[in-house]
């Protein structure tokens, strides 16, 4: 079986084969392609994955901010609280993650008002957010920031 059937038919099987090469320096057996390939994806991961949490945690500071609803206020804060650990940890494990922030900031905004929108008309709220962003990255990001009216 060559490094390209195991890749594609075993993946852990590939794997362990791979890091059995590496370790010592048997590089011409090595796929490399695949590694690279691999390399590749799992630092698009990482990105993705803060991708993925900037655009709920300012879903959940909307809520916060402009919903008219009191009772979930609570469980709104806690998801923000959770939804920023995950992302500082991420940004924790890969600092050069800091990088791609403003970049993926700039797309989350638009995705979350979306949701927003969408999660007040829902529930027949009759709610108008702001065209830009009312919140920094900083703020976003930030374990002790929540918008001023979540504290009235």
């Amino acid at each position: 079986m060559t490094n390209t059937a195991n890749y594609e038919t075993d993946f852990l099987s590939w794997t362990q084969e791979q890091s059995a090469l590496l370790r010592p320096g048997q590089w011409a057996q090595m796929d490399r392609e695949h590694i690279a390939e691999e390399l590749e994806d799992m630092g698009r991961e990482q990105k993705l994955a803060l991708q993925s949490l900037l655009p709920e945690i300012l879903l959940q500071l909307l809520k916060l901010d402009y919903s008219p609803a009191q009772a979930p206020q609570g469980r709104w804060a806690e998801e923000i609280i959770e939804l920023r650990d995950q992302a500082q940890a991420r940004i924790d494990v890969t600092p050069s993650l800091k990088h791609h922030a403003p970049e993926l900031f700039a797309k989350a905004w638009q995705q979350s008002r979306r949701a927003a929108e969408k999660t007040f008309a829902l529930h027949h709220a009759a709610v108008r957010l702001p065209e830009h962003c009312p919140y920094a990255l900083e703020q976003v990001l930030n374990p002790d920031f929540f918008p001023d009216s979540a504290c009235d």
